[in-house]
């Protein structure tokens, strides 16, 4: 596997090793507090009563421990407090700021790896799928790293630290709680089996119900077209139920985890009570003060003994999440290969036997296809709509590769070319790569520094000089999402501008005098023709183009 768990973990530790260890001195520091005031307080006991404990005495080089009087030992008791509390804070949040930070880098590393992914893997799984699905996971994944991990590691060092005092104190008694929490532990594993089944399968019915409600909601008006509401509500209400039948399983599991939790805690305390209560009758009874603090210890315990109980389900969780993750980070990517600097200004463009055909199709849209564009030649690809003119698109960009045969760039060949490399080369305009972005500037223009605004401004301006005033775009006019504010005509005009500012040396132009009005076409057949001889033109439409000097036509 391209990732696991542990890389990612690891090299996210490597990455904030200072952090980390902070949280986890800051840990220790509380935890060690934690401790020490259940035993200063058995020290309360001593010089409250005029009692004195051997076991105590063991704790003398702890300062209070020595305290000559009770104002002394009041004062660092204080003192102690809010040394605890200043440990707390520091340990809290630094555990939340790693959890912070490690979300933010999976956040990063999901969005960028889903920049990458392979277009195919796009079109035979849907883009809302990885949109909609991992909000829930990279939740799952904070509380694993901050509570499953790092807490929980506390936890451990807290209880293990605790048993022992304890058993310093009465050896018997902590076998008997060390025995208690590692039975409880092996019947909480059992239980969380079932959980991580049932959660699982919870998981799978959510994202799939909010893939569904995606799909639907993209083809909102192919449904209201054709009254297809109740066979939706219908299919919708058949995925709820399902989803509530595994919901209840899940209900079910979980209320019995929590509610034998705090069954298990005082269960143990009962058994911690027997003891003691039998010891008090026997010649080696503990003395008041000792008891004191072992009762106190075991108080102060039971909440983070609950919680590392729990610990399980976060565990479970985390790891259905990681694997939902890494199952996103191993799907196939596009530029596996180097990018290269090259400019392919001056190579052919060479299809040798190319064959394609879609998945679930016999039917090929090219077999055994040739071609050869010479560079700075226009070139025509006239065909009626399912032709392939969008899939010639497609496999000139890498967006797909041929199922046989190779394309090439002059001795190039596409297949060891990186797809950045090739798109560094190519610009379209076509309405099968919309406008993205909030603004105008943002749809057309890459980089947003001052020298290309000024640019993009006068190129805009020079291509609305023909349309109506009212109807003319601003640099920072809304265009809504992929362009829904605009009318086909504006959009054409923003491909333009986007095409034609980035300078690429081939430029492909779908339909590319449809949805303009006859002064604008004949403006931009006056720019495309002064560029002719400085770019490479690839032109695709239903018809014959008119205006162009066609160096070549191809029939699809």
């Amino acid at each position: 596997m391209l990732n696991s768990k542990w890389s990612i973990i690891s090299g996210f530790t490597h990455k904030n090793i200072i952090l980390i260890s902070l949280a986890i001195l800051t840990g220790l520091c509380y935890n060690l507090l934690t401790i020490m005031i259940p035993i200063s307080i058995g020290k309360f006991y001593e010089l409250s009563f005029g009692f004195s404990s051997h076991r105590l005495a063991a704790f003398k080089f702890v300062p209070f421990m020595d305290a000559p009087d009770f104002n002394s030992f009041l004062l660092f008791f204080f003192f102690l407090v809010l040394l605890r509390l200043l440990f707390e804070y520091l340990n809290r949040y630094g555990i939340a700021l790693v959890g912070e930070r490690f979300s933010k880098l999976l956040r990063e590393q999901l969005f960028s790896n889903q920049l990458q992914i392979a277009m195919s893997v796009y079109d035979s799984k849907g883009i809302g799928k990885y949109l909609l699905r991992y909000s829930g996971d990279l939740k799952s994944i904070q509380n694993y790293i901050k509570n499953g991990l790092i807490r929980f590691a506390q936890d451990v060092v807290l209880l293990s630290t605790v048993v022992a005092a304890i058993g310093y104190f009465d050896i018997h008694l902590g076998i008997i709680i060390a025995g208690c929490i590692l039975s409880s532990s092996v019947m909480l594993w059992l239980i969380n089996k079932a959980l991580y089944k049932a959660s699982l399968e919870r998981r799978n019915k959510r994202s799939g119900m909010l893939s569904f409600v995606n799909t639907r909601l993209r083809g909102i008006i192919s449904l209201k077209a054709f009254n297809k509401y109740q066979p939706e509500e219908k299919r919708y209400q058949k995925r709820s139920n399902d989803l509530y039948d595994i919901g209840k399983r899940y209900a079910k599991i979980v209320a019995l985890l929590q509610s034998i939790i705090p069954a298990i805690t005082y269960g143990m305390l009962g058994v911690i009570m027997f003891y003691v209560f039998s010891s008090t009758q026997g010649s080696d009874k503990l003395s008041g003060s000792s008891l004191l603090v072992l009762i106190l210890l075991i108080i102060s315990i039971l909440p983070v003994l609950r919680r590392s109980l729990r610990v399980s389900i976060i565990w479970k969780l985390g790891d259905i999440s990681f694997t939902k993750l890494i199952d996103i980070f191993n799907l196939p990517k596009e530029n596996q290969l180097p990018f290269e600097e090259i400019s392919l200004s001056t190579e052919e463009i060479i299809f040798k036997d190319v064959s394609f055909e879609y998945p679930n199709t016999k039917k090929s849209v090219f077999k055994n296809f040739r071609l050869c564009i010479i560079p700075q030649s226009t070139t025509l690809f006239q065909g009626k709509s399912g032709s392939g003119k969008s899939t010639f698109i497609r496999l000139l960009l890498k967006l797909m590769s041929p199922t046989k045969g190779q394309i090439s760039y002059g001795n190039l060949k596409c297949s060891e070319l990186s797809e950045k490399t090739i798109r560094k080369n190519i610009s379209i305009v076509s309405k099968d790569f919309p406008l993205y972005g909030r603004d105008v500037y943002e749809a057309i223009v890459y980089n947003r520094k001052d020298r290309n605004k000024e640019k993009a401004e006068l190129l805009l301006e020079h291509l609305q000089q023909h349309e109506d005033t009212q109807n003319q775009l601003k640099l920072d006019s809304k265009i809504g999402d992929l362009g829904c504010n605009l009318t086909s005509g504006q959009q054409k005009i923003l491909m333009y501008c986007r095409a034609l500012l980035t300078r690429k040396p081939i430029l492909i132009i779908e339909e590319p005098l449809k949805e303009l009005n006859s002064k604008t076409q004949r403006l931009l057949l006056q720019l495309l023709t002064s560029i002719q001889q400085q770019r490479t033109l690839i032109l695709l439409d239903d018809h014959e183009v008119k205006g162009f000097h066609i160096d070549k036509i191809y029939y699809l």
